[in-house]
């Protein structure tokens, strides 16, 4: 028999996803028609959240609903992750062109634009069938019918959607969150771990996002915190976009030094695209040295200010009793 609290963190997890499955099924005609890069931007984020969202309701889901639909989600993500991509790259270099003043860089930035431009090309493809195979699996409409009939059964039983429990539950969730983002603080020193940086951002998001789930409860105050996990993924980020460029240029010069050979027999066309693409590998290069420099130093404000701690100072307030360490092993 489901309890009284849990009835009651099942009420607010009901309300918390259906607003994001909403903000799901509201993108789908934005994305098909693709006349605003934001719309795909806005469509993956949509689904990370209520993939965020699931994993922490999955004991108030029948069956093994939570995992069908968080497959699902993930399914439209990562179909919807090689367009977003590109219209991102597309986007800076159209504004790196409008920049440019050396004439003799402009060739390699502008094949490079083509190339990019015709990958995005291609990749609506994937972006209809990631909307036609959603549409079509009815998931929009099963989670919908599930979370109203949990929502009505729940008011039903008078349970209260702001318990002691829903505030035990949240601590749990957020501080488990904030727990694996500082797990890569030592590498916040060490600019040359990409890939553990890179991480931290991705722990970043998913603590803002379980932050979002649950800022009801504290009504404006992590609206703070939020907007400081937002910041340190964003630097982190454009620390990482950077990364990606200077890891592709070489990729992209080998490339086209390959179609030249195989269509001219001579790669003497090629080397007239070699001073955009160096220099472009250049100013990023030097533009993550100072991203990185900013998130130090960011990261630096936070510590002084004991940003995390009072963030668990803060979420612990609402709390009954002092949360053990065997139930925090629990979240």
């Amino acid at each position: 028999m489901v309890s009284k609290s849990d009835e009651s963190y099942c009420l607010f997890g009901a309300k918390a996803l259906l607003k994001r499955l909403q903000d799901v099924a509201k993108e789908i005609d934005g994305v098909r028609k693709a006349d605003d890069i934001e719309r795909i931007h806005d469509m993956r984020v949509a689904t990370r959240r209520v993939r965020s969202a699931l994993p922490l309701f999955e004991k108030c889901l029948p069956g093994k609903n939570s995992k069908k639909w968080n497959k699902e989600m993930k399914r439209v993500t990562q179909a919807l992750g090689t367009a977003r991509d590109a219209d991102v790259q597309i986007d800076f270099l159209q504004g790196f062109l409008d920049n440019l003043t050396d004439s003799s860089c402009r060739p390699g930035i502008q094949r490079l634009l083509l190339r990019l431009q015709q990958k995005r090309e291609k990749a609506q493809g994937k972006v209809l069938e990631a909307m036609d195979g959603l549409e079509l699996s009815g998931v929009l409409e099963q989670m919908g019918g599930t979370l109203r009939q949990m929502r009505v059964q729940a008011r039903m039983h008078h349970a209260d959607e702001s318990s002691p429990y829903v505030y035990e539950r949240a601590y749990l969730a957020i501080s488990f969150r904030l727990e694996n983002m500082l797990a890569y603080e030592t590498y916040v020193t060490q600019p040359e771990r990409i890939e553990e940086l890179h991480a931290m951002r991705i722990a970043a998001k998913r603590l803002r996002y379980t932050m979002e789930v649950f800022e009801p409860l504290y009504q404006d105050d992590l609206k703070q915190p939020i907007k400081t996990a937002r910041r340190t993924q964003t630097l982190l980020g454009d620390i990482h976009d950077c990364d990606v460029w200077v890891d592709y240029v070489p990729q992209f010069l080998e490339e086209e030094r390959e179609r030249a050979l195989e269509y001219f027999g001579h790669a003497r066309s090629f080397s007239r695209l070699k001073p955009g693409i160096l220099y472009l590998r250049q100013e990023r290069q030097e533009q993550r040295e100072k991203l990185y420099a900013e998130f130090v130093e960011f990261w630096q404000e936070l510590q002084a200010q004991n940003t995390w701690d009072n963030l668990l100072e803060l979420i612990s307030q609402p709390l009954p009793e002092p949360v053990s360490d065997a139930q925090q092993g629990q979240a």
